[in-house]
């Protein structure tokens, strides 16, 4: 029994037109939304930005940080180009919105002049961890967003008494669709564009149980929406409606999967108690928040558990026993324990990093949750970094720089401490 009756016969009314849910370029290109792209790009900004106040998006310095950055992507599995991206037809000019959308650069930029908000300067300095970002972005995250939609079309939303938290609906939505049935805890492209978009357009209709009644009525034939709107008529609308449910599977919260002939965003069920916790928060404001203590605490949390579930591979064995060697002791405290040192990736499987010695470190148990979080991190030169949370538990317990193994290849290290910041 629906709560509202909406059918072939009594469609859901648009309150305006061009009623339609905007992530972030018309012209999407979503390798740009890898945490490894979205966020390589922010660090490099930021140490332009430090640089010289002065320094443009066009300028060569800036072309020279897509140089590297496209060297570092290539052959992680990530498909764009950044090299060609330069100069007055630059990635920002063209594709701003991404790290617009999100808060990490200011809606306009000042004469093209690099320039982050006071948020994306403490995600590009490491004072938000990659999941902590995600979480506040989920939380957080709003429709309209003035960042990318033009005055009138935010006045159309207002008007019409409209606020959405657009990636708080979706996983709240797949949450609520795998406690029915863990088979079911699971979205496509489709349902989200002909049934929740449609849905998320009447003002009245804002319990989750909702959508998801029509989700599976949909799912299972029993609804008709052929004479509802359609809210991606444009050619690209499919595909930046996409990115909604790309945002939460590349940090974590929903798993993409190949089914058949069908692409479907499945429940992270593994961080369920984290989800459910995020979920359960209070309305987060004005987006960007810059996190609280429970967002941190659950981000934290999730990134343990993917740490973990990373770690289950067949490979993990070989790994351990290339890296571990015959004399083990962890890198940073020299502990000796074969019972707690585990090895751990540098450039991280996610990203094609090698099994071999030359892509890990032997570090003890904690040591390695701490590094695969980004609450620790390493220099090229063998510096060792804490963040603010880690100094206060470890504090003078961590040597504030280590000489890195030989088999270590150097590369690696530089790799992981310009393009990656934890699970």
């Amino acid at each position: 029994m629906f709560v509202f009756d909406f059918s072939a016969e009594n469609p859901p009314v648009l309150p305006f037109p061009d009623f339609k849910w905007k992530w972030a370029s018309l012209q999407c290109t979503e390798g740009l939304n890898d945490p490894v792209v979205l966020l390589g790009v922010l660090f490099r900004l930021r140490e332009l930005e430090k640089r010289n106040a002065g320094i443009k998006f066009s300028s060569d310095e800036f072309a020279e940080q897509m140089r590297t950055l496209d060297a570092d992507i290539k052959g992680r599995g990530i498909g764009v180009n950044l090299r060609d991206r330069v100069g007055e037809r630059n990635l920002i000019r063209n594709s701003g919105q991404y790290w617009r959308a999100v808060g990490l650069l200011p809606a306009a930029s000042e004469h093209g002049v690099i320039r982050l908000t006071d948020f994306g300067r403490r995600v590009a300095d490491r004072q938000i961890s990659q999941a902590e970002f995600a979480a506040t972005t989920v939380s957080t995250f709003r429709l309209p967003n003035p960042a990318v939609q033009k005055e009138d079309e935010c006045v159309r939303w207002r008007n019409a008494g409209l606020s959405l938290r657009p990636l708080h609906l979706l996983l709240g939505i797949v949450h609520d669709l795998w406690n029915r049935n863990a088979e079911s805890g699971y979205l496509t492209k489709e349902e989200l564009i002909r049934v929740v978009v449609p849905l998320s357009s009447q003002r009245e209709f804002t319990a989750v149980s909702d959508y998801a009644e029509y989700v599976l009525a949909f799912r299972s034939g029993a609804l008709d929406v052929s004479a509802w709107p359609d809210c991606c008529p444009a050619a690209n609308d499919h595909r930046i409606a996409r990115e909604f449910l790309i945002f939460l599977a590349n940090y974590g919260y929903l798993v993409q999967i190949e089914r058949d002939d069908a692409e479907i965003f499945a429940y992270n069920a593994l961080v369920d108690e984290e989800i459910s916790a995020l979920l359960a928060l209070p309305d987060g404001g004005t987006f960007p928040a810059s996190g609280t203590a429970s967002t941190s605490g659950i981000a934290f949390d999730m990134e343990r558990k993917r740490v973990e579930q990373h770690r289950s591979r067949p490979n993990q064995t070989r790994f351990r026993r290339a890296v571990l060697g015959d004399n083990p002791h962890c890198a940073i405290t020299n502990v000796r324990l074969p019972e707690v040192l585990e090895a751990a990736h540098i450039v991280p499987y996610k990203y094609r990093g090698e099994d071999t010695a030359a892509n890990g470190l032997c570090l003890r148990m904690d040591i390695h949750q701490l590094f695969d979080c980004g609450e620790l991190r390493l220099k090229p030169d063998g510096e060792v970094v804490l963040t603010e949370r880690a100094r206060l538990s470890y504090g003078y317990t961590i040597p504030p720089e280590i000489r890195i193994p030989t088999a270590v290849n150097l590369d690696f290290v530089r790799w992981r401490w310009d393009n990656y910041n934890g699970y």
